[in-house]
């Protein structure tokens, strides 16, 4: 198979993956509704403000922001190694459809808690200005976790062109664009694809029987998800919690 055929594969894997996750209900997360469940202690005018301008522009300190990523990495590192999640979801695995179900709920985890990473750590809405917007964030974000060497170098500038900007509440498609978001995705869907390939998927998503048991045991959910989440957690912390910090004592 040609090169280029071979990632125009790899890339469709991954995008068929992140399409099946986010039909699954509560795949989406809501920025201001997340948030006024995850600071509530902070008290109503103050998380006016956390809603208004996130969490670092608003000065909450980031050992409570710690406290509330770590609590949400805990939960849904217990949940993801379990087996009834998908089943029983409205549609059970018919939800999946050709996709294994274990694989579905793998990544709809993962989905997951980056958005809900990113919302602690002061990232506006995900969703931004199109859906395409969104499937590149969380590429990205999911790169992060994933080691991709590409999404870690398009995060730093897209968080430094974030952090000088006014406080925003959808990501602008923009600033996506002036930081190479476009291009550099592209990269980190092929990446991510072809690592799901490793995994039984290299005949196409099309193809898959709907579960090939064992695809993913619950033993290997629980060895890669929390270690991946803790990355784009320090990522987060470190590139751009400070500099949003920093924009409010300036």
């Amino acid at each position: 198979m040609a090169e280029e055929e071979k990632e125009k594969e790899n890339s469709g894997i991954w995008y068929s993956i992140l399409d099946t996750a986010l039909k699954i209900p509560g795949a989406k997360v809501d920025r201001d509704d997340f948030l006024k469940k995850g600071l509530s202690d902070c008290g109503g005018d103050m998380l006016a403000h956390i809603l208004e301008v996130g969490p670092g522009r608003a000065g909450i300190p980031v050992d409570t922001l710690d406290k509330a990523a770590d609590k949400e990495i805990r939960e849904h590192t217990a949940v993801v190694t379990g087996t009834s999640f998908l089943a029983g979801l409205p549609g059970g695995i018919a939800m999946a459809g050709t996709i294994p179900a274990d694989l579905a709920q793998y990544y709809w985890h993962v989905i997951v808690i980056a958005q809900k990473l990113a919302y602690i750590y002061g990232w506006p809405d995900l969703q931004g200005e199109s859906r395409e917007d969104y499937l590149s964030m969380l590429t990205i974000l999911i790169g992060i976790m994933s080691g991709a060497k590409e999404a870690s170098e398009v995060f730093k500038p897209l968080c430094e062109s974030l952090s000088k900007e006014a406080a925003v509440k959808k990501l602008p498609a923009v600033m996506l664009a002036k930081a190479g978001v476009p291009q550099i995705v592209k990269q980190v869907a092929i990446r991510l694809g072809a690592n799901l390939a490793k995994q039984g998927l290299s005949k196409g998503i099309s193809k898959i029987i709907p579960i090939l048991g064992g695809a993913i045991s619950g033993a290997v959910s629980f060895l890669t998800f929390k270690p991946m989440a803790e990355t784009l957690k320090d990522a987060l912390r470190v590139d751009i919690f400070p500099l949003l910090t920093d924009q409010r004592n300036n």
